[in-house]
């Protein structure tokens, strides 16, 4: 057995604690290995390696913000290794956003990347309106073509139970545990002398219908994110969340890590949202602070305060014990 001395021991341990944090919140599914799971940098275990389009794989962080819909202020950063799934820091942010600022969140703004069910469910939950893009569907299967759609089949509250276009019931049959969705089924033998079989279904247990086990409230959530009102705020905070993520690149550098190490980075992240904070409020210091109203995620969310949110973020950004405050 190799011995090794203290300091070795602790360099381990923070190369593993830096390895295992990235293996929280990955886009990967549990059926598949991710390189990050079998590989680590040796210059920089917190980083992940990620692909990006057409470039080749390589160790990135990720940054995460929240941006005032009033005057574009940013509210809330978070920078997190690349192989994050964005959709996953939606929550962390808007609750970060709130800490910063004392606002709370009346409508979430955010791109396709962050309308999951998950997060659909839980801005309902907290009353928040979800202005979120809906994630893209998986392509439907060729075997699929020709087949009444689930839409065709008509849901009965009061009996829980569907209506196919043949008249006959399906009935509730089990809780799927992780998906939490209800399977609705109709026997195999009425299928199989049903003469719309052909269009229904081509399983020969017969046909099956899933059913969130909320989803009135995931109906709720979506009728907003489809409505005009959401599609208009999307498009604002397409213009808010790039401008803004390009004045970082273009102007303070924000493309590449000067520093290795999380902590690092996000201290970088910081300094440059702290910056551009500072440049809005000169530019409008001569203005009245505009009144609450919502906030935008670039990742994005919708409150505003205006420029007042500014002079917020930098007296807690200067008070004593602030992991910014110097001495």
């Amino acid at each position: 057995m190799l011995k090794a001395g203290p300091p070795l021991i602790a360099a381990l341990k923070g190369v593993y604690q830096a390895t295992a944090s990235k293996l929280d919140d990955v886009t990967t599914p549990g059926s598949d290995a991710a390189v990050n799971d079998r590989v680590v940098s040796t210059t920089d275990p917190d980083a992940a390696v990620v692909r990006k389009g057409p470039q080749p794989p390589r160790a990135r962080y990720q940054h995460h913000r929240v941006i005032d819909d009033a005057e574009g202020v940013i509210t809330a950063v978070e920078t997190t290794p690349g192989s994050i799934a964005e959709n996953k820091r939606l929550l962390p942010l808007i609750d970060r956003h709130h800490t910063n600022t004392g606002q709370t969140v009346q409508t979430a703004v955010a791109d396709r990347k962050y309308g999951t069910t998950e997060n659909y469910l839980a801005c309902q939950h907290r009353a928040i309106r979800t202005h979120l893009g809906e994630a893209r569907r998986p392509i439907p299967n060729v075997r699929c073509h020709g087949i009444f759609p689930d839409s065709a089949f008509t849901y009965d509250a009061a009996t829980n139970t569907y209506r196919c276009p043949a008249g006959q019931t399906l009935k509730p049959r089990r809780l799927h545990p992780t998906k939490h969705t209800w399977e609705y089924y109709s026997p195999k033998g009425v299928c199989a002398a049903c003469p719309l079989r052909p269009q229904c279904t081509r399983a020969s247990y017969g046909r099956t219908i899933h059913r969130h086990e909320q989803q009135a409230i995931l109906d709720q959530a979506r009728a907003q994110a489809h409505s005009a009102t959401a599609r208009r705020d999307r498009r604002r905070r397409q213009h808010l969340c790039e401008q803004s993520f390009a004045d970082a690149a273009n102007h303070h550098g924000f493309k590449q890590a000067r520093w290795r190490r999380l902590w690092r980075v996000q201290i970088q992240d910081w300094l440059i949202a702290g910056i551009q904070n500072i440049k809005i409020l000169l530019k409008h210091r001569r203005r009245p602070a505009a009144s609450a109203g919502a906030a935008l995620l670039g990742a994005t969310t919708r409150v505003s305060a205006g420029c007042a949110a500014v002079w917020r973020l930098l007296r807690r950004l200067s008070a004593p014990g602030h992991p910014l405050t110097t001495s």
